[in-house]
């Protein structure tokens, strides 16, 4: 089974809706508590939710990009 890193952000994967009508205070669907930009692992080939295996989550859009990156460049970015 092969699996990807993908960059994703809190409010593009309509987070905050999910967690607003599920009744989490603001602090928490509002921007993830200051942490709105991810890196999800899925399998290659799956693009729903459901296939999300793994979610790490950034306060800032360069932390992400620098963690990213050395996923990428460790071939963590596509597991075998």
């Amino acid at each position: 089974m092969k699996y990807k890193m993908i960059k994703v952000h809190w409010e593009t994967e309509e987070l905050d809706r999910k967690y607003k009508d599920n009744g989490y205070p603001e602090k928490v669907w509002k921007d993830n508590e200051g942490m709105p930009f991810g890196i999800y692992t899925i399998e290659i080939g799956e693009d729903d939710f459901e296939s999300i295996l793994d979610a790490e989550w950034f306060c800032t859009e360069e932390e992400r990009d620098f963690a990213f990156k050395k996923y990428v460049n460790t071939d963590r970015g596509v597991l075998v």
